[in-house]
């Protein structure tokens, strides 16, 4: 029973993670780098994300089924976050608070 309850808090935190990394621009321009560090980890891992190969490991499965490969819409949507996060932070930056 505990096991189900620790897989489901690991699931859970994934799930709000993604929407927090998606979203955290708008509050933060440091939320940013974890964009960064996500495309990264997904370049050099053939485009498998590295907490669902974790989850798989710990409970063998993964919140999504026993997928690990990030679909390609859920890529463009992080990459064209990471670039509409870029561009509001510059703006707000340079020109709202000069």
């Amino acid at each position: 029973m505990n096991y189900d309850i620790l897989k489901y808090i690991f699931f859970n935190i994934h799930k709000i993670g993604i929407i927090l990394t998606n979203i955290g621009w708008l509050y933060s321009p440091y939320a940013l780098l974890l964009h960064i560090m996500v495309i990264i980890s997904w370049k050099l891992n053939s485009n498998r994300c590295l907490i669902s190969q974790l989850e798989y490991y710990l409970f063998n499965s993964t919140f999504m089924g026993n997928n690990f490969y990030v679909p390609r819409k859920q890529r463009i949507f992080l990459y064209c976050n990471f670039l509409l996060g870029c561009i509001y932070n510059y703006f707000l930056t340079y020109f709202f608070f000069c």
